[in-house]
């Protein structure tokens, strides 16, 4: 079944949608920024020799660098435990991300409304194709039986309402990650 045929772009991820979330996802920019940096700059026990070794041989290139002398200076500094090699990192991407999750909080709001249009689609869908099938069976004088593609958008009904359901939860403290919208509706983008 070609759900291409059934949902048309434009028509479920509007281009207002879009806005809207492309709008969100600049907004934090800056702190997916920071949280890539602390990820980068503060290895984990099992990276940090490896990133001495990449910073070591940039300083020596250019031994001048006092940025690149800071960032020797914080990685040597990293705990070096296997056990405890994360804590520091974990703590500040973990406050860092759920700042990113309160401010892209509202993209819950948005899917929905994605996937609620995607849902009316559905039913509307799936309605035409029952009453044509009991129609052509009522016609023919034989018992209705659905056929695949009335199975596949039941099927297809219940993902989406999962979805909506999903997406509707009140926010909470911490907030759970949305995701990445792009990957979540990108049946649709």
């Amino acid at each position: 079944m070609s759900w291409t045929n059934i949902f048309k772009r434009g028509e479920i991820l509007t281009p207002s949608d879009r806005a809207e979330l492309e709008s969100l996802d600049k907004s934090t920019a800056d702190l997916r920024k920071a949280i890539e940096t602390i990820d980068r700059e503060w290895p984990a026990s099992m990276q940090r020799l490896d990133r001495l070794r990449e910073l070591a041989d940039q300083l020596g290139k250019n031994p001048t660098d006092e940025g690149l002398m800071h960032r020797l200076t914080i990685c040597a500094c990293m705990p070096s435990s296997v056990q405890t090699g994360y804590q520091h990192r974990d703590v500040a991407i973990g406050k860092l991300s759920e700042h990113l999750s309160r401010k892209l909080d509202p993209q819950k709001v948005v899917i929905r409304r994605v996937f609620k249009r995607a849902l009316e689609v559905a039913e509307t869908e799936l309605k035409r194709v029952e009453q044509r099938d009991k129609k052509i069976a009522l016609e023919d004088g034989v018992e209705f039986i659905p056929s695949g593609k009335i199975l596949a958008l039941q099927n297809r009904i219940l993902e989406l309402r999962n979805a909506v359901e999903i997406y509707s939860e009140p926010l909470q403290d911490p907030p759970r990650p949305v995701g990445n919208w792009r990957e979540i509706l990108r049946e649709w983008a």
